[in-house]
């Protein structure tokens, strides 16, 4: 048996995921929707399929080629019977997996290897990148057919009303048309034609699994909260060579229109980048050439370490051993009048908020004999309300860690290298 994580051979690898993929949407429906023996029988086998043609078994080719063919001839007769555009798609989606399923017999019998299959350009089909974006939702997202035809036509302009054409002269009026029901909706555009999922499941099989391997703490929380998902995905042909950046900004531009409240992270499929939602990150996602860069952090990474550490604990008490030195920097900038000039003075302090405390990083405005008066200059994990450049203050006892410059030079910064040998220790009891 071919192992379970190496793509099959002979370009057969997009057949085998949707054919498992739609067999696995059918399951779904047959069981949460409407109950119907038959969508779940045919669900079943469109799943099997699609693990045979993955564990290159021919007989997974055949058995593709024979449903895909009975799918495309029932879709036909319903788009001849009802006039539904919507059918005939459908019929010429079907029809396309069985051609390659064919394709897939052939160069099975002729021993064609993927890797041997070049289109046009000279490239494999292996190479055809994977255009897709994820929203990580705290609870799942209401879309409805006529709801994403707005959102579509808000973000990308244009008229995409005609989701019930009743002819192909029907279909050519308008820039497109949006068909389907949660949990997959069809996109037809200028640019060519997009799937929008809308799942109420977790997006990882095994979410405990990876919350646990994250170690900053905001994207541990949003994957940990996530109940459901969505995306934006451009299917190309097999010929075609897209202009990932034009690709990419159709795709974030209908992504970010989809957001909301319930949003907590991003995902790229393709590179597994994952970053927590912000506007930081949607101005970051129009750009031009960003989406390669979602991995990067729009925030300072919050990394959990054990408070009795003697690392830190030795780190703190440098700092409130030092603390006048702190003040006195500070007051004398105070009394020259430049605050608004000088150099920023920060303190790393512990913030507490209902049951949650965290420590992070604040701009001092204000000192007084017991307290410390500033802004929030990190955005917290869970602080209530707090948000970054929100106004708090506490005592000096509760100062970790502080900074400010003196001849360029930073001053301060004691936890920083605490945090390094911390995390050194642990790579070094992982390995």
């Amino acid at each position: 048996m071919k192992p379970i994580f190496k793509r099959p051979r002979f370009g057969t690898t997009s057949t085998a995921f949707w054919a498992a993929t739609i067999g696995l949407l059918l399951i779904i429906a047959a069981v949460a929707g409407w109950p119907n023996p038959v969508i779940f029988v045919m669900g079943a086998i469109l799943l099997a399929t699609g693990l045979l043609i993955w564990q290159e078994i021919t007989a997974g080719l055949w058995i593709g080629l024979s449903v895909f063919g009975l799918l495309t001839v029932l879709h036909l007769t319903r788009a001849a019977t009802y006039f539904q555009l919507r059918y005939l798609i459908y019929s010429l989606a079907f029809a396309q997996l069985g051609y390659e399923c064919w394709r897939g017999l052939q160069r099975t019998r002729d021993g064609i290897d993927s890797e041997d299959i070049d289109d046009e350009n000279g490239d494999g089909e292996e190479d055809k990148p994977m255009i897709s974006l994820v929203l990580l939702q705290r609870q799942p997202k209401y879309l409805e057919n006529m709801i994403l035809t707005k959102v579509v036509e808000s973000a990308w302009g244009g008229d995409y009303s005609n989701s019930d054409a009743q002819s192909d002269d029907d279909a050519d009026d308008g820039d497109g048309f949006v068909v389907g029901e949660s949990p997959m909706f069809v996109i037809k555009a200028p640019a060519g034609m997009f799937l929008v999922h809308n799942f109420d499941v977790p997006y990882w099989d095994n979410k405990d699994e990876v919350v646990e391997a994250i170690g900053e703490l905001r994207l541990r929380n949003a994957v940990e909260e996530h109940t459901a998902w969505l995306s934006v995905d451009m299917l190309t042909p097999g010929d075609e060579e897209p202009d990932l950046n034009e690709a990419y900004l159709l795709v974030a531009k209908l992504l970010t229109a989809l957001a909301d409240e319930d949003t907590l992270a991003v995902v790229r499929p393709e590179s597994l980048d994952l970053n927590v939602w912000s506007d930081d990150v949607v101005a970051r996602l129009l750009t031009p050439g960003a989406y390669e860069e979602l991995s990067l952090p729009d925030n300072a990474p919050v990394i959990p370490i054990a408070d009795d550490a003697p690392e830190m604990r030795a780190a703190i008490a440098t700092a409130q051993q030092r603390w006048p030195e702190f003040a006195d920097a500070f007051q004398q900038r105070a009394s020259h009048d430049k605050a608004d000039d000088g150099p920023s003075f920060v303190v790393k302090a512990k913030i507490t908020a209902g049951d949650s405390t965290e420590f992070i990083w604040v701009d001092v405005i204000g000192l007084e004999p017991k307290f410390v008066h500033g802004h929030l200059a990190n955005d917290p994990v869970a602080l209530g309300d707090l948000k970054l450049g929100s106004q708090v203050e506490f005592p000096i006892e509760d100062v970790c860690d502080w900074c400010y410059e003196k001849d360029d030079e930073p001053v301060g910064l004691f936890s920083l290298e605490a945090i390094r040998q911390i995390q050194e220790a642990q790579q070094t009891n992982e390995q």
